[in-house]
């Protein structure tokens, strides 16, 4: 993916002149507001993603792991299948995360005892530990990464992610009919 070559145009709007150069030469009038606004959402996802695997790197998880504790941080315990369906993951995955998260001594398992079938999961002190140190510098990240953004902004940016994410949903949903 290129650097991204930042201008605004008479608005004060940012674009990137690139990709605009490019959408101009082949892409329909009727087109080129859509497809430069994804565009500009691609690079924007690209940058979050290498931004977040490099900060949880450092803490010696994946983004799969951290979901895993994030999820268990106000679960006293749960079921290893409870938690593959909440995370939308195969029981199978659910499994390597927990070996992995359990021999870095941030979770354990026992037994469930009303399902001798089931095995449940919870937080490990040092997972707890973990993720508060976690939530601590990610506070500052997030600080970071939105500090010049208004109120007015974050609302709007909120609001149009979800909206997008909604139209994906029913597209999906479309495509199952």
């Amino acid at each position: 993916m290129h650097e991204p070559d930042f201008e605004s145009d008479a608005n004060g709007c940012l674009f990137d002149r690139r990709i605009r150069e490019r959408l101009n030469q082949d892409t329909g009038l009727d087109e080129v507001d859509a497809t430069e606004a994804l565009a500009a959402l691609r690079t924007a996802s690209h940058a979050l993603r290498n931004a977040m695997d490099r900060w949880l790197e450092r803490h010696g998880l994946s983004e799969s792991r951290m979901g895993v504790l994030w999820r268990l941080r106000h679960k006293d315990s749960i079921t290893l299948g409870d938690l593959a369906e909440e995370l939308d993951v195969s029981p199978r995955n659910i499994t390597g995360l927990i070996d992995h998260l359990e021999a870095d001594g941030f979770v354990e398992r026992f037994p469930d005892p009303e399902d001798r079938r089931a095995i449940r999961v919870r937080l490990a002190a040092s997972g707890k530990q973990k993720l508060s140190d976690i939530k601590t510098e990610m506070g500052d990240q997030q600080h970071g990464l939105v500090a010049n953004f208004t109120n007015d902004e974050l609302q709007q940016l909120r609001h149009l992610c979800l909206k997008l994410a909604r139209n994906l949903t029913a597209t999906k949903e479309l495509e199952k009919v």
